[in-house]
């Protein structure tokens, strides 16, 4: 019997020279704002070029809510500036200054 946990399959991202190993899911997480650098993205965004749902629904956000925590706890753990944001009732944002 095999067994494949897709959290096995990481990618390698870093900052200040020290590597962060995110899960695939994270990863594209992190990938769909840094292509939109700058510019708030939705959940809807998100749900729908991320994870590919063809209609967005809570128990969803709900979902990229926890991802976008984890990430942000690996992407700004141990940093003084954070780089993901929140936009209260709008989205997310990646940069390097506040909103």
């Amino acid at each position: 019997d095999i067994k494949i946990d897709p959290a096995d399959v990481l990618e390698h991202v870093s900052r200040a020279g020290g590597d962060i190993l995110l899960t695939g899911r994270e990863f594209e997480l992190l990938e769909y704002p840094a292509l939109n650098h700058g510019h708030t993205v939705t959940r809807e965004m998100l749900a729908r070029d991320v994870w590919q749902a063809e209609q967005r629904a809570t128990p969803l956000d709900n979902v990229i809510d926890v991802h976008i925590t984890r990430l942000r706890s690996k992407m700004d753990s141990g940093f003084g500036k954070r780089l993901l944001h929140t936009i209260r009732g709008v989205g997310f944002v990646l940069s390097e200054d506040e909103p």
